[in-house]
């Protein structure tokens, strides 16, 4: 293990610090803890999730990014996605706090000013105007839509390593004939927002693909993980099964729709044509409620179209009062563009060339039927 240990750290080190000049994050001068228990939380993940060696690490970086190191297993999330995701939480909490007091005057530095607030505003700490960090009651409620959010950005990472992305484009990337091994050249670092390259309409739609499938992975685990945190049994023993798994899901639905909101204003993105390197952000929100509804993540086809309907009216109301304008509501809008619908469904065509139920082996070398006779 130290020797994989050793050999990760040396290999970030060199073909990416040396780039950068980032670094790893150094958890003992962090302006708060949540940093070392999230710290915590992504190695945990990865070793449930990730088969064999694994490593997970946060990096000192300004960038709103997240990555995955095929070869190495390794999943990588900068300090800038995490002050993102605080920015985003914060203001989920200040929507639940206007929605049941509508009359109180209270500190909001993103109400009509969320374009600033998601890009460039600074999430300082110390600061004693934020109520949600400074009262016991609004810290913990940030705390758990922080680690929810969090535990989406990591599973769709891992999302990648399970289904063999690296693999599958090391192999599509070869000529036909090749038979070579894979060696250190053949890491691809997956980073979690694209950059805005141009590529060919094939590898275009083999990348999209890639980060709806990763998505779709990352929202089923994530509805697992969230489930007793949410909604743990010493607290809701007696309750009805099938409503909490009803209301787990619209709470992820939730977070879920709120973390793509807040990308599409970190990098902005057309929706009306998907012609990015990387699907845009509300393609991608939409195609995760549509695998949702066709795998039935609520627990049944009835089930799953209630949450579907009360997810979203309720993150369209609650996002709206955090706001203070409608503006996510034209944003959601042009999800219903036609063409979208004919991107989602090439999409779902290659799906299959995208994916594998078990960890890190593809389905036709491990399911005795039909692959094998």
């Amino acid at each position: 293990m130290q020797n994989y240990t050793d050999s990760v750290e040396a290999y970030i080190r060199r073909e990416i610090f040396s780039e950068t000049g980032e670094a790893f994050l150094d958890l003992s001068i962090q302006e708060d803890i949540i940093y070392s228990e999230f710290n915590d939380v992504g190695r945990w993940l990865c070793k449930q999730y990730i088969t064999g060696d694994s490593s997970f690490y946060l990096v000192d970086s300004i960038q709103v990014q997240a990555a995955a190191i095929h070869g190495y297993q390794a999943v990588l999330v900068y300090k800038g996605m995490l002050d993102l995701i605080f920015r985003i939480s914060a203001m989920l909490v200040g929507a639940e706090r206007r929605q049941k007091f509508p009359d109180e005057e209270f500190y909001e530095p993103w109400r009509n000013n969320l374009s600033y607030w998601f890009k460039y505003a600074e999430f300082d700490w110390s600061d004693n105007r934020y109520w949600w960090l400074h009262r016991d009651d609004f810290r913990k409620a940030f705390e758990m839509l922080a680690e929810g959010l969090f535990v989406f950005l990591l599973l769709h990472e891992i999302g990648h390593l399970h289904n063999l992305h690296g693999d599958r484009r090391i192999e599509n990337s070869r000529t036909a004939t090749s038979t070579s091994p894979l060696d250190v050249d053949d890491i691809f670092v997956h980073e979690a927002l694209g950059r805005g390259e141009t590529v060919s309409e094939a590898d275009r739609l083999a990348a999209h693909t890639r980060e709806i499938v990763a998505d779709a992975y990352a929202f089923k685990f994530m509805i697992v993980e969230l489930r007793d945190s949410l909604f743990p049994e010493s607290e809701y023993s007696g309750h009805d099964e099938m409503a909490l798994r009803v209301l787990n899901f619209v709470v992820c639905h939730y977070m879920v729709a709120s973390l793509f909101w807040g990308f599409s204003f970190q990098q902005p993105m057309r929706n009306d044509a998907q012609e990015n390197d990387y699907p845009s952000h509300l393609f991608r929100l939409q195609s995760i409620e549509n695998a949702a509804l066709e795998n039935q993540l609520a627990g049944g086809n009835k089930e799953t179209h209630q949450g579907m309907a009360i997810g979203m009216k309720n993150y369209t109301d609650k996002l709206i009062c955090a706001a203070g304008d409608d503006e996510f509501v034209s944003w959601r809008e042009m999800a219903a563009i036609p063409a979208n619908h004919e991107h989602y469904q090439k999409i779902r065509g290659m799906a299959g060339d995208w994916s594998n139920i078990k960890f890190g082996v593809r389905d036709e070398d491990w399911l005795p039927w039909p692959f094998s006779t």
